[in-house]
């Protein structure tokens, strides 16, 4: 039973973790913003016709690619001037339906973890009513070995979850990256080869995910003949992130199918076999006695 009392007190946690941001916390003075939150907090607060403030790029919070998108407009402000408050309008929009995507996973994953911890406080209630009605002692080490299966198991999660977003969203971000730079600096007086480096297309033959080749081709095709023939490449861009936001929901509905089977696998291997590793020990000492 205390197994059982430890396990949902994870359990619990796990819902506050997630939750923290629409939970009233006792003392807001120790609630410490998520990186997301403060970068969208400073593109809120940020003036452009205060020139002072682009020197404070060593305060400028830390997410993802954003914070170097912002850095980048940054830097050219200092050198060229201007005004780039449309670009920071347009990032603080993809910025805002990153967070409802992240807030879309991170619930999702708890979700994998609620139920598999559920799963364990189960086995190990079962186990503690059975030792307990039954009055029969099992060996503590093989209870040891029960929780070290399932243990792992659970080590194994994090991992897999770790591997496969790796896996679907890593690419995703790279591109993005370099849509957000190429069309915040559309119509910036610069030559197409600087901007294209700042960008960091050059990476694009990093890019393997099969199911993101198209866009990479477009966006190769968009490069090359906006260095060959100039002019505005704007409204390919636009295009692109379009199709690489409809992308970003097919892999996440992939990405959910493939947690889906995960959560299965490990359940049928992890934690079946250790509720009726148990049931046989039960049986076997029973018969024993009899």
């Amino acid at each position: 039973m205390i197994s059982a009392l430890i396990y949902s007190l994870i359990i619990f946690g796990l819902v506050l973790w997630v939750e923290q941001p629409q939970l009233i916390p006792l003392n807001p003075l120790k609630v410490r913003p998520s990186p997301a939150d403060m970068l969208e907090d400073w593109l809120k607060k940020f003036n452009w016709g205060n020139r002072s403030e682009l020197n404070g790029k060593s305060a400028l919070p830390r997410y993802k690619f954003y914070t170097e998108v912002v850095e980048v407009l940054l830097s050219l402000a200092r050198r060229m001037g201007g005004n780039y408050q449309e670009s920071l309008l347009y990032l603080r929009k993809g910025l805002q339906s990153d967070r409802q995507f992240e807030k879309k996973l991170k619930e999702m994953i708890l979700g994998t973890w609620l139920q598999m911890g559920l799963m364990m406080v189960l086995t190990w209630a079962f186990i503690s009513g059975a030792l307990f009605i039954v009055d029969i002692k099992v060996a503590p080490l093989k209870l040891l070995l029960i929780l070290g299966w399932q243990s792992v198991g659970l080590s194994c999660l994090p991992f897999l979850i770790k591997k496969y977003r790796q896996k679907f969203f890593a690419d995703i971000g790279k591109l993005w990256k370099m849509l957000y730079v190429l069309n915040s600096l559309a119509r910036v007086p610069l030559s197409r080869t600087e901007i294209l480096q700042m960008a960091g297309v050059g990476e694009l033959k990093l890019i393997q995910q099969k199911n993101l080749i198209h866009i990479v081709e477009k966006l190769k095709e968009t490069c090359q003949r906006a260095l060959k023939q100039g002019g505005s490449y704007e409204e390919e861009v636009k295009s692109l992130m379009e199709e690489l936001q409809f992308q970003e929901k097919w892999h996440f509905e992939l990405f959910e199918k493939r947690l889906t089977v995960i959560k299965l696998v490990l359940l049928a291997v992890f934690f079946l076999p250790s509720y009726l590793a148990f049931i046989f020990l039960l049986i076997g000492d029973l018969m024993t006695l009899m």
